[in-house]
């Protein structure tokens, strides 16, 4: 379905990522799972993809987006204003909660990545608080990090969740984790038997950690992948398909 959207609140989190929540119109029910995505179009841009950070059912809908340099991204995070209108298109995705599996949950999210997850999280808790999660959020720099202090009022509500933050290129001394999200995973995790597997983020680590998974024994059926390409990315995707 299509619609159109009025931007209600938009919150900077980091230095280039920027929170977005739209208001639909009245009598508009979106419809879709839990780590799905729309295409958003800005004024007279074409439009991206950009994954529904909100649970399903609420009023808002929030996006995640992340200035890459150009384009829709750019204007979202540097120009877009409240009360301005945006196209929303969708859902679209196969990323998204499985209703059906009630074991544990590895989630893990690599920048703007962290937008699906969250549904993905605060979907899971909401049908069974006591559901075993861990939510791993791996970024290049600590200015890089954002929402911590609401995933970790969730650890403090619901015990058997977990958020894990990792740095790759820590400044200085820090008490969040170092390195690779793929290592930190593989250093907590040794065995994922009933477990399915959510990932977003840039391309490089969400392979590394399919890879992962998958010599860790998690079979592909559970590992549930959407790699953020960036317009030049998927640009040359697209040309190696002819």
């Amino acid at each position: 379905m299509e619609f159109t959207c009025r931007v209600v609140d938009l919150e900077d989190v980091t230095h280039d990522i920027r929170i977005l929540r739209l208001e639909p119109p009245p009598g508009v029910c979106f419809d879709f799972r839990a780590g799905q995505y729309a295409k958003l179009g800005f004024a007279t841009l074409p439009p991206r993809d950009y994954s529904m950070a909100n649970t399903p059912g609420e009023p808002l809908l929030e996006f995640h987006i992340r200035d890459v340099g150009d384009g829709a991204s750019r204007y979202a995070v540097r120009q877009l204003v409240r009360g301005e209108t945006v196209t929303v298109s969708g859902p679209l995705g196969d990323a998204y909660l499985r209703d059906e599996h009630a074991g544990p949950i590895v989630a893990i999210a690599g920048g703007s990545g962290l937008a699906p997850m969250k549904a993905i999280v605060e979907t899971a808790l909401r049908r069974d608080p006591m559901r075993e999660i861990r939510l791993y959020f791996g970024v290049r720099r600590e200015d890089d990090l954002y929402l911590e202090e609401h995933f970790g009022r969730l650890t403090s509500t619901h015990r058997r969740f977990r958020f894990i933050s990792v740095v790759a290129e820590p400044g200085n001394p820090s008490p969040r984790r170092s390195g690779l999200v793929g290592d930190a995973v593989a250093a907590d995790i040794t065995d994922f038997a009933a477990s399915k597997a959510y990932l977003a983020g840039p391309p490089p680590m969400v392979e590394a950690a399919v890879t992962l998974l998958r010599a860790r024994g998690l079979a592909a059926a559970d590992i549930h992948a959407d790699p953020f390409y960036s317009e030049e990315e998927n640009r040359r995707r697209r040309e190696q398909s002819v």
